[in-house]
């Protein structure tokens, strides 16, 4: 081989051999970075009491976050709704409001009052079919919504019906404005249990409620109830129960870096659940009806 090719060989061969390098390295670090999973299914373990719950997972050491207690000015307050404090038991409050509007046409046209962790309540007009929200609902029915939802007068809610169309004017997806307007929960509710032939409520570590006027949907509520998550450290990986005060627990398990494809024996993180659960007072037994889906997580 001639002096000129060897040169032009190396030319070639240097790069291409630091991009393998590079991308060698990269792929080894991903590999080190990535880890396995487990999430667990949702179990139902009886009445309990969130309080002493949370007492018994600090004193025991445990990592403790999430909601354990409602933060008002990031939620709606929702006032007295007699039907809802005996369903809860415990305290609640008010995410998201939504109103359908069904009115001879078959689009998912909605308005929608929620704060998004933030102090002003955010009003949004939406159609998933048409998200320049290029075809209003009637005035008469964005009036009464938003007069009903603020418990404002018909110069209030003309004035926030025009900042929704200006909006929609400038975006090319949906309207939304906010206000410092305080949504009137009760009368919400006693608007959508008044105008429903039906309703679906799910309960569980998420709380809902649909309502159906003749199978039209014209109304849905997302409430929010104390709940934490507790965490504790075995073997490198962390264990965590998401537990909830109307007496909902779902678990779920990250495992240590370089864990991508491993595996925990099950008696293993059973023993750890149950040891948990024992902690916080809790009945042990029902760690048994939790189902894992395992996640190897090759990236």
């Amino acid at each position: 081989m001639d002096k000129t090719l060897k040169i032009l060989l190396y030319i070639v061969l240097i790069p291409v051999g630091l991009i393998v390098l590079f991308y060698g390295g990269f792929a080894v670090l991903l590999i080190g970075m990535d880890q396995a999973s487990y999430d667990g299914n949702e179990i139902y373990v009886g009445p309990i009491d969130f309080e002493s719950v949370l007492v018994k997972a600090e004193e025991s050491g445990y990592d403790i976050s999430g909601d354990a207690r409602l933060n008002e000015s990031t939620l709606i307050e929702p006032g007295n709704v007699e039907a809802l404090e005996e369903r809860f038991e415990n305290d609640y409050m008010v995410y998201r409001v939504v109103f359908y509007y069904n009115e001879n046409t078959s689009d998912d046209t909605y308005i929608e009052f929620c704060k998004y962790e933030g102090p002003e309540v955010i009003i949004t007009l939406w159609n998933p079919d048409h998200p320049d929200v290029s075809d209003f609902p009637d005035d008469s029915w964005m009036l009464e919504m938003l007069g009903l939802s603020l418990e404002l007068n018909e110069t209030g809610s003309q004035e926030v019906l025009e900042r929704l169309k200006l909006e929609g004017s400038k975006r090319e997806w949906g309207a939304e404005v906010s206000t410092n307007e305080s949504v009137d929960f009760p009368a919400v509710y006693a608007y959508l249990n008044q105008s429903s032939t039906s309703t679906v409520v799910e309960s569980g570590m998420w709380n809902d409620e649909e309502f159906y006027r003749d199978r039209t949907q014209i109304g849905y509520i997302a409430y929010v109830i104390p709940e934490i998550t507790v965490s504790t450290s075995h073997k490198f990986n962390k264990y965590t129960l998401h537990v909830s005060s109307s007496g909902f627990v779902r678990a779920d398990i990250l495992m240590h870096r370089a864990s991508a494809g491993r595996k925990i024996p099950e008696d293993e993180y059973q023993a750890v659940f149950k040891e948990m659960f024992e902690k916080l007072g809790l009945h042990e037994e029902k760690v048994n009806e939790f189902e894992f889906e395992y996640n190897p997580s090759v990236w």
